[in-house]
């Protein structure tokens, strides 16, 4: 076959062009530390290797074993797959240039490749001399700079995250979560130079078909769901979070200030919470009541909320509040916002005070059908606008599932985020301010586990103790509380967050 820019060339012949595929189909990075973009999406488990060489302690085995079935990459037809054999100019442009949506592209020259290849050079995407022989290896930086042209990424101006090499398609590949690098002497590197494995290329061309068939969207549990435009989205660096050997999770970046808190309940029991204060704890989220979820919807006071307020208070720490609701109407949401604000009315309250909406899957629960979107996000703006009509910072929990499931954020942004997510580094694609990170925490003072949080203040915003607005804390009071009083519902103390 003539015409294309392959013909003239020398190339060794590797059999028929579906031989030659089935010999050479691979290519990727290995995955060291994603990037928290929609992109970096989990390969599925639970599809099987069929070869002998892949074993399922392999980093590489889930995405080998997806792929193969999906007859997206083959191996060299002994049962082998040669997972750390490099992959040629050729097999690589056939890979990432199907995966981005080329189509099966015929030879127009003697290599079985050559039309993917002339495919490559028309576009822009890589130049003659860059792709060179199609039977020698393929560099790493020429394989993903070929996957960002072809998925049509433009090059990022942010600082690289690789410590051996300056590129603005990396850069932007990082920040898709499509490569990752990998880690030497604590630093990250690409080795830019160095052939591409079959292996690596196995999670690049996983990433690149992904991207390509769902383009900008969010992946979670498995589904997809449409970016909110007019939302923020989060821009923490997941390598300035770091955790010490207590498990104590921090963040640290120029220009953003980070305390450290706990969230409590009736469920920590009696708190010393001195040694809190001691364990270098800057803040508390206080529980001040629920609503039950049975059918009646009790609203009831938190027990330990008085010793809790008083105690942390006494100890130095700022404390917010949260209200655990289980509403299904806005009149309700507001009775509970009512209740917060006569209750925390004696205290010094310098964090936020917090609508926190759960699902409670069980039978008979008032919520364990979720109402729909817009009243849920009615409910939860109806609560804040009370708060902070009565003087105090206002803030909307919630875990994973029921934001991109059951709330629009689009609908919430007069307030911030508190986002609970148990991981190294919050991944959640929107931004928020506060992050509860575990709820298996230990902390001295404090029997049992407890949830670990962090907040951020970012933009020149400083922590209550430091920017001076706020009043001395008043003495103890014995307040009467309506908590003692209230009645009394079954299976009313529970409350457990879902999926996060």
């Amino acid at each position: 076959m003539n015409g294309g820019i392959w013909s003239n060339m020398q190339w060794k012949r590797v059999g028929s062009c579906a031989a030659a595929l089935a010999l050479m189909m691979t290519i990727g990075v290995q995955p060291a530390l994603a990037a928290a973009t929609p992109y970096r999406l989990n390969v599925p488990s639970g599809y099987v290797s069929s070869f002998s060489d892949v074993q399922e302690d392999d980093w590489y085995y889930d995405y080998v074993a997806v792929l193969n079935s999906r007859g997206m990459i083959d191996g060299y037809g002994n049962g082998l797959f040669g997972a750390n054999d490099p992959l040629t100019s050729g097999a690589a442009l056939v890979m990432v240039l199907k995966a981005a949506g080329s189509g099966d592209l015929a030879a127009t020259g003697d290599h079985w490749a050559s039309g993917y290849a002339d495919y490559a050079v028309s576009q822009g995407y890589l130049t003659q001399e860059q792709i060179g022989d199609l039977d020698q290896p393929m560099a790493r930086v020429l394989v993903a700079e070929l996957a960002a042209r072809a998925l049509g990424v433009e090059p990022s101006s942010e600082r690289s995250p690789f410590s051996d090499v300056d590129n603005g398609y990396l850069t932007a590949l990082y920040e898709l979560g499509i490569i990752t690098g990998s880690e030497e002497d604590g630093e990250t590197v690409f080795l830019p130079d160095q052939p591409i494995t079959r292996a690596e290329i196995s999670v690049i061309v996983w990433q690149v078909d992904r991207v390509h068939t769902y383009g900008e969207q969010i992946l979670f549990q498995g589904a997809y769901y449409d970016i909110l435009e007019d939302v923020p989205v989060n821009t923490y660096d997941p390598e300035g979070f770091s955790k010490d050997e207590n498990g104590y999770i921090t963040y640290t970046e120029d220009g953003v200030y980070v305390t450290k808190g706990v969230d409590v309940s009736v469920h920590q029991g009696t708190i010393d919470w001195q040694q809190v204060a001691d364990a270098g704890f800057d803040f508390a989220m206080i529980r001040v009541g629920y609503r039950g979820y049975g059918t009646e919807g009790n609203m009831r006071g938190d027990t330990q909320f008085l010793n809790n307020v008083q105690g942390a208070l006494d100890a130095g720490l700022d404390v917010g509040i949260y209200y655990f609701s289980q509403a299904i109407t806005v009149e309700e949401a507001r009775q509970e916002a009512a209740y917060v604000i006569e209750q925390i009315a004696p205290y010094r309250i310098t964090y936020p005070v917090v609508f926190d909406w759960e699902r409670q899957n069980y039978a008979g629960s008032r919520t364990q059908t979720i109402p729909d979107t817009g009243l849920l996000c009615s409910m939860a703006n109806a609560f804040c606008a009370d708060i902070e009509a009565a003087g105090y910072e206002a803030m909307i929990y919630f875990y994973q599932n029921l934001a991109y499931n059951n709330l629009d954020l689009s609908q919430l942004l007069d307030y911030p985020f508190w986002l609970a997510q148990y991981t190294d580094y919050p991944s959640f694609y929107y931004d928020f301010d506060m992050w509860q990170y575990t709820s298996s925490g230990k902390v001295p003072g404090i029997s049992g586990n407890v949830d670990l949080n962090l907040r951020f203040f970012r933009d020149g915003e400083l922590p209550p103790e430091d920017s001076g607005d706020v009043e001395d804390t008043p003495p103890s009071q014995d307040i009467p509380s309506s908590q003692d009083g209230a009645p009394k519902e079954e299976n009313t103390e529970s409350e457990i967050s879902q999926d996060i």
